[in-house]
């Protein structure tokens, strides 16, 4: 077993460990309001603790950001990103698509993630040179076979205030979970994924499972994406990313403008 599959096999377990925690609070919670006015309940504060507290016991020398407390410096290179219940509105309102993201940076380069999907009792794993898994069966994206006018692509709720899609007839979905868009992507529901303007942890994660399934990450000038940047000036935020099969991706990309 090589090094990164080994890494996988631990945070994969604490992934399920976690997920009972969450499960201990849905369908029951009482969420609060942030400064930024998304929500935040007793079960993110509760996931992302535990989390740190496996993370720190098994990997000491790594730095951890998360997103609900504050960061810890490391002195390994690697950083871990948690995101301890990503589509939090979904589950306040009952809805089973939330996941818990743990994710893996190397200088920056994802490379190991582990998305775990509690309600619906899917967990999504992936890591550089591993492939990528949902419940221990392997993941590949999927080339769209269908008609124009078929094919799905998923996207924020509000991609109508800042895109066009010019030239795509098909069906847009959005559910709420930044995270699900890139793995049902990597398991072949979807045409393409564009994700907005959102913090390394919300996609740390599912960007391993994403590219190991055969997905490929770009700006919205066509520039390949793999690093984050981690600098302070750049406030731990991606820009907006378009996904996609290698062989699709520059025929999404020329059905959208972003809007300045």
């Amino acid at each position: 077993m090589n090094d990164l599959q080994h890494i996988l096999n631990e945070v994969s377990a604490i992934a399920h460990q976690a997920s009972d925690i969450a499960l201990g609070h849905f369908g029951h919670v009482a969420p609060d309001r942030k400064a930024d006015r998304s929500y935040v309940t007793a079960a993110d504060r509760e996931v992302e603790a535990f989390v740190r507290r496996e993370l720190n016991t098994r990997f000491p020398e790594d730095a951890i950001i998360g997103e609900e407390d504050d960061d810890r410096t490391g002195t390994s290179g690697y950083t871990w990103a948690i995101d301890p219940v990503d589509g939090t509105t979904n589950f306040v309102l009952g809805l089973p698509h939330w996941g818990i993201c743990i994710g893996r940076l190397n200088d920056g380069v994802p490379d190991v993630g582990v998305v775990q999907m509690p309600a619906l009792g899917e967990q999504y794993t992936g890591a550089t040179g591993c492939g990528a898994t949902m419940n221990g069966r392997s993941l590949h994206v999927r080339p769209s076979p269908t008609p124009d006018n078929e094919r799905i692509m998923t996207m924020w709720s509000t991609f109508y205030n800042e895109l066009d899609l010019d030239g795509f007839n098909g069906y847009v979905h959005t559910h709420g979970c930044t995270v699900g868009q890139l793995t049902y992507l990597a398991q072949g529901c979807y045409y393409a994924a564009i994700t907005p303007r959102v913090h390394v942890w919300d996609i740390a994660a599912g960007l391993p499972v994403l590219w190991e399934a055969g997905g490929v990450s770009c700006l919205s000038d066509g520039t390949r994406y793999s690093q984050m940047d981690l600098s302070a000036e750049a406030r731990l935020q991606v820009p907006p990313l378009i996904h996609a099969p290698e062989p699709e991706l520059e025929d999404v990309r020329s059905m959208i403008t972003f809007r300045s």
